[in-house]
């Protein structure tokens, strides 16, 4: 149900992916940013179910257009350079949200963004930067940042989406994180889910678990009636 839309961060060719109930214009809008594996068909088949519940929905291309990683690459060797290069990273995310926005079934002024893996983190790296956003959700992303967030900037509500088991995201990286959204003076909560590790929604993970990652059905379930939840209160259907 949905088209590709390229789009460029500087000169980088990046091509999403824009899901849409109708190409009637002004839907509240839902970024969607990938894990390791970039735009998939999987995180895509999210976009299509996002938009059935009335939003235009957005994949990000995070990795450049037509870039697929996977195996023989690790998923550390190919999100290495963004968690290097916060602002890198964060300008590659803009341009989606730039992009996003120039989309005739968006509404500009009325978006969130939902991140998996890597794309959890940089949502929460759009939040931090003081995108126009009405909230972000971060499902087994990474959490901390050597640009942590000013007080004030924040001007989306926070909803972090956790595995008690995820090695990648630690008990004291989920502390700091909760400490700086005080010292931000942000709107944020955290769910914790028992018996998750990371990568619970399966997204960015390939053929067999890892030790790290595996999918945990109650937990993707949950999770995603957590995200649609939060995104229809924080997206106001006018």
């Amino acid at each position: 149900m949905g088209k590709r839309v390229c789009y460029c961060d500087c000169h980088h060719p990046l091509e999403g992916y824009l899901a849409a109930p109708s190409a009637a214009g002004g839907y509240p809008g839902v970024i969607l940013a990938p894990s390791w594996l970039n735009v998939t068909k999987t995180i895509c088949r999210r976009a299509d179910r996002i938009a059935e519940l009335g939003f235009a929905a957005f994949v990000l291309d995070i990795a450049g257009a037509g870039a697929r990683p996977g195996p023989p690459q690790t998923p550390l060797q190919v999100v290495k350079p963004f968690l290097d290069d916060r602002l890198a990273f964060r300008q590659r995310l803009l341009a989606g949200l730039e992009a996003f926005c120039r989309q005739p079934e968006c509404s500009p002024t009325n978006i969130a963004a939902i991140g998996y893996c890597l794309g959890g983190c940089g949502v929460l790296e759009l939040a931090r930067s003081g995108a126009d956003l009405r909230g972000v959700v971060s499902l087994h992303g990474i959490l901390d940042s050597p640009l942590p967030a000013a007080p004030g900037i924040i001007r989306s509500k926070i909803l972090i989406l956790h595995g008690d088991e995820d090695p990648i995201a630690s008990l004291d990286e989920l502390v700091a994180f909760r400490n700086e959204m005080r010292m931000a003076h942000a709107n944020w909560e955290i769910v914790i889910y028992g018996g998750a590790r990371h990568g619970f929604t399966g997204e960015g993970i390939i053929g067999d678990a890892a030790a790290e990652a595996r999918l945990h059905p109650q937990s993707e379930e949950r999770s995603w009636q957590a995200t649609i939840a939060f995104l229809n209160e924080v997206l106001k259907k006018l």
